[in-house]
């Protein structure tokens, strides 16, 4: 098993493709509990940092799905796989919620992505999946999709919490270190009970 923490600029990047940030996917692989052997799925991939990450935790006796939509961030997901030889990874090209009914395993844990309008309906989904005391963790920058994704775990019965993350990371100056701040995340995580 490996510890979460590969620093983001030894990922292949592309500029519009979104990418969980090193200290915010560190932490949502820690809310996820994964294991050895655990089945995870990660839903809107893009660059595929989370999805390297929790396939070298849960090591060749897991299994990882990626789900994405989009052919830049699809295909950027398999390079970075590639790069981080990595073969316990399923990557289901499609759209969520309904790429989700792709994924035959029971899950023990679900990471997804910031933004999603449609948080309602995946996390339905995903919850026919998920095993119980499975967890789910979902990141986001505005305020309404936490709000819509803590709504819908408790609709669901989850034991839910949410928290906020502001990483500042040092800028090297000519005087010293300046403390450059990133946008706050808010971090959503939902054990099925």
């Amino acid at each position: 098993m490996r510890v979460p923490g590969i620093p983001d600029e030894e990922f292949i990047r592309e500029e519009k493709i979104p990418m969980t940030k090193e200290e915010i996917r560190v932490l949502a692989l820690s809310k996820s509990r994964l294991f050895v052997g655990a089945r995870f799925l990660d839903v809107g991939s893009g660059t595929g940092s989370v999805t390297v990450e929790a396939a070298l935790v849960v090591g060749d006796k897991g299994k990882v799905y990626a789900i994405e939509k989009e052919d830049n961030a699809y295909n950027l997901t398999l390079k970075n796989l590639e790069k981080f030889n990595v073969r316990n990874v399923e990557v289901i090209k499609g759209e969520a919620p309904e790429a989700i009914d792709k994924v035959n395993d029971i899950l023990d844990a679900v990471f997804i992505g910031g933004g999603s309008e449609r948080i309602k309906e995946i996390l339905d989904r995903v919850d026919k999946r998920l095993k119980k005391g499975g967890r789910v963790v979902a990141d986001a920058i505005l305020i309404e999709t936490a709000v819509n994704t803590v709504s819908a775990m408790e609709k669901l019965g989850y034991k839910t919490e949410i928290i906020e993350v502001i990483v500042a990371k040092g800028m090297k100056t000519s005087k010293g270190y300046a403390m450059i701040s990133r946008n706050p995340v808010f971090v959503i995580y939902g054990e099925k009970v």
